[in-house]
């Protein structure tokens, strides 16, 4: 008797099928009001277990993609029936509206198998990239395949009519069938067939029982189809079922195995499967009354709980207390936050120590930086020192050599300050850097002069004129201004007159002496000419030196 009633629900469900099977079979009546009383209990019946079928569904299956294929199955199923009676009971009068109805027919004739075929896709390939592609595929050849019943109209490819379009009614000897009928049926079958060896390869898994009831299942659509076509068809015999209910109730019916044989998870029983979860979560009503408890109880008060409704709170220094507002009421669980807790200690520490060897890093990238500045003004400093160094060995050998009573004093005097002005604007130019140059500057313009200036003091009219600014790179700039010193220097005893101009690629020297001498080698090549007992001497910024 509990067996019994356990299955009260299947059993009402096909009480009622029964009952709608009756009521088709004794409304075949010459009275035409019992006819049609008997015609809509009929129909009212197969309307209401569609639908009590698709509620329990939406309500048992998890809202997965196999849960939306049943769903629209059953949309089809609801116009399945209705083609039916929209077609035999409705439109009697347009042979138009008849003919579209013959064609509207194949839609859920088509739609039925192939979400039958998609849901076996998903059951056995789960939801997997690849699977989700094939799924869209054959969706798509299937509403292509339906469209080509629906367009029949234009194209003649399933239903070639054998009379005036204007009065084809779909009824016998007037049309013959084409081949988009032979690619429907054959698109159905294969569907059917693909469906039934996916769904029989994932039910294996699940045990015998499971198998045999699909094998059942299957079986009956079978024989049912088989008998209506066979026998009742073809002997045109009184019928309690026509093939729309039968394909609608046996596709409901592989469904409902596959649901009640785990193939498809559901939520019956939720009540004993959430007591003996090993988690701590809670159910309440929206008063905060308990309705639900796993087996590990959350023992909080009310008031605690009214608190975590809003934000989350702590039951204890590790206990997280959370909360989320459902459709009845609240779901309540807690987080165990020791791990968490001791992680972020470890992490506190770590950060600590990260910090404390963050500044001592710090420390010592300043002293890097420090010591390579210092480094750089040193290696400054010493070319500074190896380029003057001689010069001031000069000046203090010339002024240790006099005396300011004596008749050389002025030319003594005179010599070292060339040489020291030659000292100071070298240090200047050691200390310029390359990438602080201007492109056009007049560095060596300002050398050159300075160094004519302090020429006067040894009694020669010098002078730098010409152009100031020069495109030289600061290598060149120095390289000419030490072999300018340099022919200063060696004609300094007999210099008498100088003028000295910047040319785009050197400098050239004009200068008057008492007589020609020869210079020591230098860094860049010289070009010496004489005219008019003027000597031009031309100093090329180019590689190679010239001893001159």
């Amino acid at each position: 008797m509990d067996r019994i009633l356990s299955h009260k629900h299947t059993l009402r469900f096909a009480g009622f099928l029964i009952l709608a099977g009756i009521c088709n079979l004794i409304g075949r009546t010459s009275n035409l009001l019992f006819n049609t009383v008997m015609f809509c209990a009929n129909f009212i019946i197969y309307l209401g277990l569609i639908l009590y079928w698709t509620q329990h569904v939406i309500k048992r299956i998890l809202p997965t993609r196999t849960r939306t294929y049943i769903t629209a199955s059953s949309l089809f199923m609801i116009l399945y029936i209705l083609q039916k009676v929209v077609r035999y009971r409705l439109v009697v009068d347009s042979v138009a509206a008849y003919r579209f109805l013959g064609y509207f027919y194949f839609l859920p004739l088509v739609a039925m198998p192939t979400l039958l075929l998609v849901t076996a896709i998903d059951l056995r390939y789960g939801n997997s990239k690849k699977s989700n592609i094939v799924e869209r595929v054959i969706l798509a050849v299937s509403a292509a395949v339906a469209a080509l019943a629906l367009t029949n109209d234009i194209h003649h490819l399933v239903y070639v009519p054998t009379v005036d379009l204007s009065v084809f009614d779909m009824g016998n000897n007037t049309y013959t069938w084409g081949i988009g009928f032979y690619a429907i049926y054959g698109w159905i079958i294969l569907s059917l067939v693909v469906g039934a060896v996916l769904l029989f390869n994932a039910v294996s898994q699940n045990g015998k029982k499971a198998i045999v009831l699909l094998i059942c299942s299957v079986t009956t659509w079978m024989l049912l189809s088989l008998v209506h076509a066979l026998v009742f068809e073809r002997l045109e015999l009184p019928r309690p079922f026509y093939k729309p209910e039968i394909d609608c109730f046996g596709c409901m019916l592989i469904f409902e195995c596959c649901i009640r044989s785990r193939l498809i998870p559901f939520n019956e029983n939720y009540q004993g499967f959430f007591e003996n979860l090993k988690m701590p979560i809670l159910i309440t009503d929206r008063d905060l009354e308990i309705v639900h408890q796993t087996g590990v109880p959350i023992s909080v008060s009310k008031d605690v709980l009214t608190k975590a409704k809003n934000v989350p709170v702590y039951t204890d220094e590790d206990t997280r207390l959370a909360a989320m507002k459902i459709r009845a009421g609240y779901a309540f669980w807690t987080e165990n936050e020791y791990e968490l807790r001791q992680e972020r200690k470890r992490l506190y520490a770590a950060n600590e120590i990260l910090s404390e060897e963050n500044d001592l890093i710090e420390v010592e990238n300043k002293l890097k930086e420090k010591k390579a500045h210092l480094e750089a003004q040193n290696l400054v400093y010493e070319r500074i020192t190896e380029a003057i160094y001689p010069k001031q060995k000069n000046i203090e050998k010339i002024l240790a050599g006099t005396a300011p009573d004596t008749e050389t004093f002025p030319d003594d005097l005179g010599k070292a300050c060339v040489l020291n002005a030659y000292s100071k604007r070298k240090t200047n130019l050691l200390l310029l850097r390359e990438d602080s140059l201007p492109a056009s500057n007049r560095e060596l313009f300002l050398a050159l002069a300075e160094s004519c200036r302090f020429l006067k003091c040894c009694g020669i009219d010098a002078a730098a004129v010409g152009e100031e600014y020069s495109e030289l790179p600061l290598k060149a700039v120095n390289d000419l201004y030490d072999v300018f010193e340099t022919v200063v220097e060696t004609y300094l005893s007999t210099l008498k007159r100088m003028t000295v101009s910047i040319l785009p690629d050197g400098v050239r020297i004009a200068m008057e002496a008492e007589k020609e001498l020869a210079l020591p080698p230098v860094a860049l090549p010289l070009e010496c000419k004489e005219s008019d007992d003027i000597l031009y001497i031309t100093i090329l910024n180019k590689a190679g030196g010239d001893a001159a």
